[in-house]
Order: structure tokens, then C-alpha cells, then sequence
């Protein structure tokens, strides 16, 4: 739902009014670009004073929001094909990380920090479908986050807008803290729980598969979205920008 009125106000900009209009007469595009920023750094800021996972996420979406809107405002291909293709893996991204959180509140009841210790034991293809989801959030190839984020850059660079270009990359860099702090509380921190639920030495308490299928299989999605990201914006994405947009 964070994903559709980006991609409404992509249509009012291009379909309703037109580039020239948006870009040149309404004057607004540096304003719109400049509160992108403050989202991105408000956003990545506050996802570090988070105590739960699932409020940490949250506050990445805020992020991302002013990736797609920033990138759409920044007046050229590479920025808006960035921002449209950013509309597609960010709600699979978000889709990813937010079914493992539910796993993970269906085992553990919780999602604050210390909730999380020991659980690539306990679950561990829920934590690696995460890992692959936090790991397309952060930008690695070849997952499909590594690919907007990639067209935003190079849009930033074109645009000359180096404050939006610091943003990204700031907002970047705050979430390898991030999701590497989440892996090594799950990975290294020991849960002390096993005997106390009486695992009697099997630790390992996946989610049910109803709800980790679904959730490998966005994992999955991630992956294979990056590798078709070439057709995606040759085929689709190229034919939706008007060509008075370069």
C-alpha cells in the first residue's frame, strides 16, 4: 500500500499534467527532491533508535518512500526508471521481510531484539529468506534492490543532485548496520531458550509451511526479479516514460 500512491503520483505527473509542465513551468521538482532527502535521512535515522524489528522495518520504509519520490522528481530517465522499478521490488522487499516477521511472531511472540537471539538456529530458512530480503533492502546484487538503487544513483549523478546521491547512499550504509545487527543477534547471540521449551536437543522450530512457502518463494522472487531486471526496463518500463524525458 506504501507503493500505490507513489505510483499514482507518478501517473498524475506524466499522464495528467506532462514532463515539460512537471519539470519546467511547475518549478516545484528541486523542492520535492530536497524533502525526499529529509525522508530518506529522518527515516534511516530513526530506523536506528529502533528496539523492534518490525518499527525498524517500518521506519525503512519511510527510506524508501523518499527513494521512489525523489527519483521520479529528479527530471531523467535514470531517476524515473529507478523510481518505477523501485515500485516493484520495494513491495516485494517489504513483502519479504514483513512475512519472516510474522514467522518469527508466530514462533518467538516477538520481535524486539532480544527476541531474536539464537534464531538461525531455531528457524533457520525463515532467518535466511530475511537475510535475503534484508539483503535486497541494503542494496547487494543480485538481489533486485541492488537495480533501482543502481538507476537512482546514476539519476542523481545526470541531475547533479548530490544531496539526494549522499542520501542514498547514507541511507545505504545505515542499513548494512541495521540488518548485520539483526543477523548477529540471530546468528551469534545464544537464545538460552532450548531446554527451557523443551526442545529436548532439537532446537529447530520452523514456522508451519503454510507460512514459510510463501515466504521462500518471495525470497526467491527477489532474486529472480534482479536477474530479469534488464527486459523488465527495456520491454515495460522504457515504454511507460515519454520520451521528452532523457
Amino acid at each position: 500500500m506504501t507503493k500505490v500512491m507513489v505510483y499514482v503520483m507518478i501517473r498524475v505527473m506524466l499522464s495528467l499534467f506532462s514532463p515539460a509542465y512537471v519539470f519546467g513551468a511547475l518549478n516545484i521538482a528541486n523542492a520535492v527532491v530536497w524533502l525526499s532527502v529529509a525522508a530518506i535521512v529522518a527515516g534511516a535515522v530513526m530506523a536506528m533508535t529502533a528496539r523492534d524489528l518490525k518499527k525498524m522495518l517500518c521506519y525503512i520504509i519511510v527510506a524508501e518512500v523518499g527513494y521512489m519520490v525523489g527519483g521520479a522528481w529528479l527530471g531523467n530517465r535514470a531517476g524515473m526508471t529507478g523510481a518505477i522499478l523501485h515500485i516493484v521490488n520495494d513491495a516485494l522487499m517489504t513483502l519479504c521481510v514483513f512475512l519472516a516477521v510474522g514467522n518469527m511472531i508466530h514462533r518467538v511472540k516477538g520481535v524486539a531484539f532480544e527476541d531474536l537471539k539464537g534464531l538461525f538456529r531455531k528457524m533457520p530458512y525463515t532467518m535466511a529468506a530475511f537475510a535475503v530480503g534484508g539483503l535486497s533492502i541494503i542494496g547487494v546484487p543480485p538481489t533486485c534492490g541492488f537495480f533501482s538503487k543502481w538507476y537512482l544513483i546514476s539519476g542523481a549523478v545526470q541531475a547533479g543532485h548530490y544531496g539526494f546521491l549522499a542520501a542514498l547512499l547514507f541511507s545505504s550504509l545505515v542499513n548494512v548496520i541495521l540488518f548485520f545487527r539483526v543477523f548477529e543477534i540471530g546468528y551469534f547471540e545464544p537464545s538460552g531458550h532450548h531446554h527451557a521449551h523443551g526442545h529436548g536437543g532439537e532446537p529447530v522450530a520452523e514456522a508451519p509451511l503454510g507460512m514459510l512457502v510463501p515466504l521462500l518463494a518471495v525470497a526467491a522472487g527477489l532474486i529472480v526479479l534482479g536477474m530479469v531486471t534488464g527486459p523488465l526496463v527495456t520491454h515495460l518500463i522504457n515504454f511507460a516514460i515519454p520520451g521528452s524525458i532523457v
